[in-house]
């Protein structure tokens, strides 16, 4: 937790001047960490969003357009930054000198900051050669559109294929849903497969979400193929850990993360920023980060608020304002897309599985921010409140641990072991230990190739 040792209100001056932020980056982190900031620490701060995108554009809805069900939106961040009162500057990062406390951009502008905070996001590269990717393909939902035409006609098998058990599966689901809906509307007779490393569909989301999702996999007749390890795409076929082969004319499957590393700022061994329980960057003083730039294993646009949501509180906290800077306690939410009516899924690492057909919080927006979801539903207002969403299913007794998010990485630890993938579970377990390094015991390298998955009692 965080101490007033920690806080150190005294270091950024609050008592002089507003502090100045710098918030780094043009997803969804920041703009949460930019809205929560202005209802969290107000007047406290001065923010300057530092963005190499002159628009947010989050992605959550490109798996609906193959379908013509919606899409991606956009929203002008010269507009927002008006809105929260915040200067922007469309550059990019190239430099920091974290000493001096100055960010250096790629068009030669020197950006002076007191407390900085890093949501540069990831790259999205492609797992398997001769697959179609969703989220690194512009093309991929015409591209689908294509698959999806000659299936309706052909005899044909299309296999949805999750690429490891740490990327967020939900757009996976809702593709082979919605590709499966489609062929049974027209009467096809193509084949549609869902292979997965998982043990039990939507496996992150616990016992509610197999028992929701299993009669409608089985309704539309898809096959589920699960502790199944992809590993290459060939002529036909799609070849898993153990050389199985399952046979697919088309494969379709989703994006892989990689990192992209801030010159000036600490990487685990591959490239992520270590970050402990309140997004603080290891070693570094004043610095924060959020999102998919952080070593955090599970990357959600969800799980991307609440880790921005526990920087701001830690922020407005520094700068002397009556927060409680709150540790990152991860829930996992869910609007799966189906050909009917949404379902909605909620976990959380201590045991929770929600699944209704009702919307679990308010408003029901894709990415379920607390400050994000109600800025976009309605009309993007100068004011949002302190608390603007809010869960339909209370949270249990032992969602107050604070180990919650070591837990949940522990957790994909021992998935990505399970599934012989050892670099990505030593990542997973060193991020565990990032959170909180007092709460894992240090181990050597032959502890991490086989994570332990449990947390010690404090």
């Amino acid at each position: 937790m965080l101490t007033d040792h920690d806080i150190d209100p005294g270091a950024v001056a609050a008592h002089q001047r507003p502090a100045r932020v710098l918030i780094v980056g043009g997803g969804v982190a920041a703009l949460e960490l930019l809205l929560a900031l202005r209802v969290l620490a107000a007047s406290r701060v001065t923010i300057t969003l530092l963005s190499a995108q002159a628009d947010f554009a989050p992605p959550a809805m490109t798996v609906a357009e193959p379908f013509e069900r919606g899409g991606a939106q956009r929203y002008a961040w010269s507009q927002i930054a008006e809105h929260q009162c915040a200067q922007l500057v469309i550059d990019s990062l190239i430099a920091l000198d974290v000493a001096e406390q100055v960010a250096f951009t790629h068009d030669g502008r020197r950006l002076g900051y007191d407390i900085l905070a890093i949501t540069t996001g990831a790259r999205r590269v492609q797992p398997f050669a001769g697959a179609l990717t969703f989220g690194t393909n512009s093309d991929a939902a015409s591209q689908l559109r294509g698959i999806v035409a000659e299936a309706r006609d052909g005899d044909v098998t299309i296999a949805f294929t999750l690429p490891s058990p740490s990327i967020w599966p939900l757009p996976l689901y809702e593709l082979a849903l919605l590709t499966a809906a489609e062929l049974r509307e027209h009467g096809s007779r193509a084949a549609v497969r869902m292979v997965t490393p998982e043990e039990q569909p939507l496996e992150l989301f616990g016992p509610a979400a197999r028992d929701a999702i299993a009669p409608t996999l089985d309704a539309l007749g898809i096959d589920l193929i699960t502790h199944a390890q992809p590993r290459e795409v060939l002529d036909g076929a799609l070849r898993l850990a153990g050389d199985r082969m399952i046979t697919a004319d088309h494969i379709v499957t989703l994006a892989d993360v990689i990192a992209q590393p801030v010159p000036g700022l600490p990487t685990d061994r591959l490239g992520f920023i270590p970050v402990d329980l309140h997004g603080r960057v290891e070693g570094q003083r004043h610095v924060y980060a959020a999102g998919e730039a952080t070593s955090f294993p599970l990357r959600q646009g969800g799980l991307t608020t609440q880790q921005a949501d526990a920087v701001a509180q830690a922020i407005a906290a520094a700068c002397g304002a009556d927060v409680k800077a709150e540790p990152f306690r991860p829930v996992l939410r869910g609007r799966l897309l189906t050909s009917g009516a949404p379902l909605y899924l909620q976990s959380r690492p201590s045991g929770q599985s929600e699944a209704s057909s009702h919307a679990l919080w308010s408003p029901p927006e894709k990415i379920a921010g607390r400050y994000l979801a109600p800025y976009l539903a309605t009309a993007r207002p100068p004011s949002l409140g302190a608390s603007p969403l809010t869960e339909r299913i209370p949270a249990p007794a032992s969602a107050a641990d604070e180990h919650e998010a070591i837990a949940l990485a522990l957790a994909l630890a021992a998935a990505e072991t399970r599934c012989a993938n050892p670099t990505r579970a030593r990542q997973a377990f060193e991020a565990a230990q990032a959170l909180d390094p007092h709460a894992i015991e240090p181990q050597g390298e032959r502890s991490r190739d086989r994570p332990n998955t449990d947390v010690p009692a404090q």
